[in-house]
């Protein structure tokens, strides 16, 4: 069963969420469905297919004087540091639905990835351990505001990284036992808002597994820059004139701004997910070394011709008086860990230094935020100097979230 064919009326919610999980009761003529969406990255789509399954952790927390519930949804591609989406729970329909959907011990689990496609659907067997269910009996939750759910995220952050053998022993375990949809899916999508920007064949598909990631990371991220910009805009693969070569993978032009884009990503596939924690670590930097390198050409390239960027597209080309924009550059790599920062920051700040030219980079799901909160171009060239500014003033790049 596809919730996109069912249920449509399902799709505009699915939409709104950023990430997460939704526990949702939907009722159509001859039946009352529960769907258990989870609205992840490729990469969790990915684990939680290799290990036909994934944990729910039920923290308690205390926020003020009571103690409540926070939710950890974990997907373990690392043993000690596994992908997770971060849940505060509340006195409201969700908790009830989750619990509820949770003590039937068998769920209908819908993954979606970022940009709300469907790509599996699975049956599902829960088991809760006693010890957790006496816990989900006897919670006592709040009235949801956002300084809790900022209060409660916190803390169970704090509390999973320090869990103990004793916490993943009280966990719920997922086990997704019978596949319905989407296994080794090919999804082809020839919606024309959707390819109407410069260099785009006119269709695109997707895959969960990846053996070559290029132009599928490309295409998503258009999809991303979708939300911002409008297509005229986004120019996909601008070559440069003298040898038909990539000037940069992605370049924004728009009134006031030209954007260069290098994206870097790997395959999406078992092998890539098992790498210990260290190589992975290895890996972004390496992907951003050469993302840097890549930016350093596409601005010597750019500034070629004083006042003037000449560039083809399917051998038309295009050319733009450059006189009155400023020019910025974006690095998007498959993903950044939260404290690599003091690692990567210089490379980005050579290029400023060198080139006058602010960069920030983003791990692939946090450029997804970033466009998904910053639906016009003002609020996201604004924030793209905000991150800069701050790693001028402190010498390392933050990590940019949104509530």
């Amino acid at each position: 069963m596809m919730l996109t064919v069912l249920y449509p009326e399902i799709m505009p919610v699915i939409q709104q969420m950023p990430f997460g999980i939704l526990p949702e009761s939907l009722t159509s003529a001859d039946e009352d469905y529960q769907a258990f969406i989870v609205k992840a990255p490729k990469e969790l789509l990915l684990t939680a297919k290799i290990n036909e399954g994934f944990k729910l952790y039920l923290i308690p927390v205390k926020v003020g004087s009571h103690i409540t519930l926070g939710l950890i949804t974990a997907f373990f591609d690392d043993e000690d540091e596994p992908l997770v989406i971060k849940t505060p729970l509340f006195l409201e329909d969700f908790s009830h639905n989750l619990f509820s959907f949770l003590k039937k011990g068998m769920l209908n689990v819908h993954f979606f990835d970022e940009l709300t496609r469907e790509l599996l659907v699975y049956r599902a067997d829960v088991i809760i351990p006693d010890k957790t269910l006496k816990k989900i009996n006897e919670a006592v939750l709040l009235k949801p505001s956002l300084s809790n759910a900022r209060k409660i995220l916190r803390a169970i952050e704090i509390a999973f990284s320090s869990r103990t053998k004793n916490d993943d022993e009280q966990a719920i375990d997922i086990i997704l036992s019978t596949a319905i949809y989407g296994d080794n899916i090919f999804r082809q999508d020839m919606h024309p808002k959707r390819h109407s920007y410069h260099g785009s064949p006119g269709h695109s598909h997707t895959m969960l597994e990846r053996q070559e990631p290029g132009s599928y990371q490309e295409e998503d991220i258009i999809q991303c820059l979708l939300l911002t910009f409008q297509p005229e805009q986004i120019f996909l693969n601008p070559k440069r004139t003298y040898d038909n070569e990539e000037m940069c993978d992605i370049l924004i032009i728009t009134n006031t701004t030209s954007l260069i884009i290098q994206a870097k990503d790997s395959p999406n596939i078992e092998r890539i997910s098992r790498q210990k924690l260290p190589r992975k670590r290895k890996n972004v930097l390496s992907a951003l070394k050469k993302a840097t390198a890549q930016v350093n050409g596409a601005i010597s390239y750019y500034r070629r011709i004083p006042g003037k960027l000449e560039f083809l597209i399917d051998e038309v080309l295009h050319s733009v008086d450059t006189n009155s924009l400023e020019l910025k550059a974006l690095i998007v790599v498959k993903e950044l860990f939260n404290d690599q920062s003091v690692e990567f920051s210089p490379q980005l700040l050579d290029i400023y230094k060198a080139k006058n030219v602010p960069c920030i980079a983003f791990g692939y799901p946090d450029f997804y935020q970033f466009c998904f909160n910053l639906k016009n171009e003002d609020a996201f060239f604004n924030a793209h100097c905000n991150v800069m500014e701050n790693a001028k003033n402190t010498g390392v790049f933050p990590q940019v979230s949104f509530w």
